[in-house]
């Protein structure tokens, strides 16, 4: 007699293998790393390269930053909050059903919502997003942005990406929190079956780089606290992807 479904008729979807083969990871992380090394490097090196990709957004004449009001722009970064806080409640919620009441969970969530896969999905937002971009690095690093550097009207001095010796206060340039949020979204891109996972890693890139390039259009942050913020944030997925999701396919 065939078992009846535990799901009530919601779809199941099937994962690929928890963890890519590792040549596969080797090379993810070995990408991450490389430009994260070669970024550093060049905009650390010459600084003055992110104040002339930022130049391009600001009006000289006018003294203005034309781009900052603009409509298409600004609903590039309502869409992103708003992705970002849909994936994050549904990420919370099915954590928190998992937990609570693993026999609802069972019967009502889709196994691809699994309490690890929910699990690693917050805690990349909480550590990534949360602690180490605007916790530890947008407090304290004490970069302005560019509306508030003197070469583009204002009244502060401009520092590299490296530089602990800004003068701003607090919600500070290094790094961008946008393109953190944004790039968080890997969390549940390599979480797709495998067929679909690279289409939803390369999506997430063209989705972050496009909210990074807003956020520097409008005067926000320089090139390398899009990039570095990137950079940190795909690190983070990395990792926690490795010690959440690997022990799961060790004992299938």
């Amino acid at each position: 007699m065939p078992r009846p479904s535990a799901t009530l008729g919601v779809p199941t979807v099937s994962l690929g293998p928890a963890v890519p083969p590792g040549r596969t990871a080797s090379l993810a992380l070995g990408a991450i790393l490389a430009v994260g090394v070669a970024v550093g490097l060049v905009l650390g090196l010459w600084p003055q390269l992110d104040l002339a990709v930022t130049s391009f957004a600001y009006d000289g004449v006018q003294r203005a930053w034309p781009y900052a009001h603009t409509q298409s722009l600004q609903t590039i970064r309502d869409a992103n909050d708003l992705l970002v806080r849909v994936v994050a409640v549904a990420a919370g919620l099915a954590l928190i059903v998992r937990l609570a009441a693993p026999r609802v969970a069972a019967e009502r969530l889709p196994r691809a919502l699994s309490l690890r896969a929910a699990a690693f999905v917050v805690a990349t937002l909480a550590v990534a997003p949360g602690l180490i971009i605007n916790g530890i690095l947008k407090p304290h690093g004490g970069r302005p942005r560019p509306i508030e550097v003197t070469q583009f009207g204002g009244t502060l001095d401009f520092v590299p990406w490296w530089s602990p010796f800004g003068r701003c206060d607090s919600n500070c340039s290094f790094a961008s929190g946008e393109m953190s949020s944004a790039m968080w979204l890997l969390s549940v891109a390599v979480l797709l079956p495998a067929r679909w996972r690279p289409v939803g890693v390369v999506a997430v890139l063209l989705w972050s780089l496009a909210v990074g390039g807003v956020r520097i259009a409008m005067g926000g942050h320089f090139t390398s606290d899009v990039l570095m913020s990137g950079v940190l944030t795909a690190l983070t997925v990395w990792v926690l992807y490795t010690l959440i999701m690997r022990p799961a396919a060790r004992a299938a």
